[in-house]
């Protein structure tokens, strides 16, 4: 179970570290030797307030779904992009496995982030009729906190874990979460050989249902590669993505 949690915990890892790039990247004058600012980019999607409805795709497979609705909080009026979707995992020697996930990212006027939060819920594949997992962690880089909770069903599997968003809180989490020293050295020694993600973004265009039309391509980059690339329309719609681990991500009606 600590394994599989320590899995989760690194892709939430690399969701935080993107989520909480934005208040450098996307802030006044932080893209000006940029074609497009990346800022432009997120004040498009949260403009236009439109909810992009994308399937997941491994080599034209479908595996999963993802819902992005940007918008505006009513009540608080601030800038909120909240997310949520499934995706079918492949394990060898079990059964497929469903992973659900939900979240929000909630930004300040200046588009620094004020929130982010993230929930994954999972099924044990080794035991039928298991009751599902649910890890869940809340984001403050106001308070300098990552907070993680895991439930099992309705109750606590143990207490919630506050750490702070610096290489002593990583390593602290990971040390609580695997019980595997090995796995834990190993990564270690990755995390302080990478070299932070660059957001980029650019005028570009795709063919989209016969017909060429002009939009912006935002790229996350990392160490020289390309963890993250998609295409937002100008009224800002999320028309497609690939990812470095070879998901593809594409509107229901559009085949990538």
């Amino acid at each position: 179970m600590l394994t599989r949690a320590l899995s989760v915990l690194i892709i939430v890892f690399w969701l935080i570290m993107i989520a909480l790039l934005l208040r450098k990247e996307v802030g006044p004058g932080g893209s000006a030797l940029r074609e497009v600012p990346v800022g432009h980019v997120i004040k498009l999607l949260l403009m236009h307030g439109e909810e992009s409805k994308l399937s997941i795709y491994s080599d034209k497979l479908p595996l999963g779904h993802l819902r992005i609705h940007p918008h505006m909080h009513k009540d608080t009026r601030s800038r909120v992009i909240d997310f949520a979707g499934h995706l079918q995992i492949v394990v060898p020697g079990w059964n497929r496995q469903r992973v659900a996930w939900d979240g929000e990212l909630e930004l300040e006027k200046d588009l620094a982030t004020r929130r982010f939060t993230l929930g994954l819920t999972f099924r044990d594949p080794t035991v039928k009729e298991a009751l599902a997992y649910r890890a869940q962690i809340a984001v403050i880089p106001a308070e300098n906190s990552l907070t993680w909770t895991l439930r099992r069903g309705e109750k606590l599997v143990e207490q919630p874990r506050v750490y702070t968003l610096d290489d002593t809180g990583l390593q602290r989490a990971f040390h609580d979460l695997s019980s595997d020293p090995t796995t834990l050295q190993m990564f270690q020694g990755q995390t302080k050989s990478m070299s932070p993600p660059v957001i980029r973004a650019h005028q570009s265009s795709m063919l989209f249902h016969g017909e060429r039309i002009d939009t912006y391509l935002v790229t996350i980059e990392q160490s020289g590669q390309t963890l993250l690339e998609f295409d937002v329309s100008q009224l800002g719609n999320i028309l497609r993505a690939k990812t470095l681990i070879g998901y593809s991500l594409a509107p229901d009606d559009f085949v990538p």
